[in-house]
């Protein structure tokens, strides 16, 4: 719909919907539960929720212009492994490599967050 915006959780505070007047998400419960929560702190006053998704949005009315995002901004779709859902057994191997990949990235307090203890061998 017009003045529609996508955006994750950690970019909110950069959208239009950030201290706006009034926000209108489109995600599932949780989701918007929790983005709600973000863009009240960021000041926004009225927040609702529309079920349904996009299909839903369509069959109400609104007009639905598919919109891609530029490089960079779709940062929760892998290009490189896109159809490793889809019985692409090579695409899941380096999917898998890329996520083991991002623990080399972590310094160490972030490491720190995430250690578990290991099992007592008595």
């Amino acid at each position: 719909p017009a003045g529609a915006a996508w955006s994750i959780r950690p970019r909110l505070g950069r959208s239009p919907a950030a201290g706006a007047a009034e926000a209108v998400l489109i995600a599932r419960g949780e989701i918007a539960a929790l983005a709600a929560v973000d863009l009240a702190e960021l000041g926004t006053k009225r927040i609702a929720r529309f079920s349904g998704g996009m299909d839903a949005l369509a069959a109400a009315g609104f007009a639905i212009a598919p919109r891609t995002l530029p490089p960079g901004e779709d940062i929760d779709f892998l290009h490189f492994v896109h159809d490793r859902h889809d019985g692409n057994l090579e695409s899941s191997r380096r999917y898998l490599a890329w996520e083991q990949g991002l623990v080399a990235q972590l310094d160490p307090g972030e490491r720190a967050a995430f250690a578990v203890a290991a099992p007592d061998p008595a």
